[in-house]
């Protein structure tokens, strides 16, 4: 990924130090459980995306683009999947709004995911291009939205390098 998650340590510093500003009240402290319970969620799935992220990249460099396209798919599959479970968690009713956000715009660079693995499956090149393009956006809008909620790992979901920008696949980034 270009860039999107480049600047996503320091945001991630900010959004938690916003977090924890404010009346320290039991609010804050519902807010901290919430972000743990989900953070946790989502570690898991990009400890996943790790083995997926390396069969994608080996596919891509011998040119398999069928074994490329079912990794991409399985990649978006499982996010959306962590999104279903982030959505059985409660966050607190100060938070829903955002939180409800977040995951609107994890589902739709899962579509784009989805997009892009059937273009990468079908061999076309400038469908590849639109999505990867369309997925940097929604990737740096869900980055910027999910690190000054003060998510960690779920700022990154998706991406087995959830932070330090080395890769360039994580599927919802689709290619970025």
């Amino acid at each position: 990924m270009s860039g999107s998650h480049i600047c996503l340590p320091t945001l991630a510093v900010v959004g938690l130090l916003v977090a924890g500003c404010g009346g320290g009240g039991e609010e804050d402290q519902t807010r901290s459980g919430y972000i743990a319970k989900a953070d946790a969620i989502c570690a898991e799935a990009n400890a996943e995306a790790a083995a997926r992220e390396q069969t994608f990249n080996q596919a891509l460099k011998s040119s398999d683009l069928e074994t490329a396209a079912e990794a991409f798919e399985e990649q978006a599959k499982q996010v959306a999947a962590t999104l279903d479970e982030l959505e059985g968690l409660t966050p607190p009713e100060a938070d829903a709004t955002t939180v409800e956000e977040i995951i609107a715009l994890g589902r739709e660079r899962v579509k784009v995911a989805e997009q892009a693995a059937d273009a990468i499956a079908s061999g076309d090149k400038d469908a590849m291009i639109a999505a990867g393009k369309k997925g940097a956006t929604l990737a740096g809008e869900y980055d910027q939205l999910a690190s000054g909620f003060g998510f960690d790992a779920c700022a990154g979901l998706g991406s087995s390098d959830s932070g330090s920008g080395s890769g360039n696949t994580g599927t919802t980034g689709a290619t970025s």
